[in-house]
Parts: C-alpha cells; structure tokens; sequence
C-alpha cells in the first residue's frame, strides 16, 4: 500500500512532534544539574527506616 505525500508528510511531522516532546523533560533535567552544579547519581543515598 503506497501512502500519498500528504499523510507520509503528516505521519513525519507527527513522529518528530513526538520524539521532541518525549525528550524535551530530559532535556531540561541536564540543562537544570549542568546550571546548578548538581550531580545527584554521585551522592550516597539516605536510607530510610520503616518503623511498624
């Protein structure tokens, strides 16, 4: 089945739409730990206690 130029074009822009809105919040991750300075995958995490 052979798709006119119409919906290949359409399908593409859909496709890259929603490649950019899946990485837009990574993005904005890094962005914020490389202004801040932070790195937390290097911080020891803190344990926490259940108590019952």
């Amino acid at each position: 089945m052979k798709l006119d130029k119409v919906t290949r074009n359409k399908i593409t822009r859909d496709a890259l739409i929603s490649i950019f809105l899946f990485a837009l919040p990574v993005l904005l991750m890094l962005l914020s730990f490389k202004i801040s300075g932070q790195r937390p995958w290097k911080q020891q995490a803190a344990t926490a206690k259940v108590s019952r």
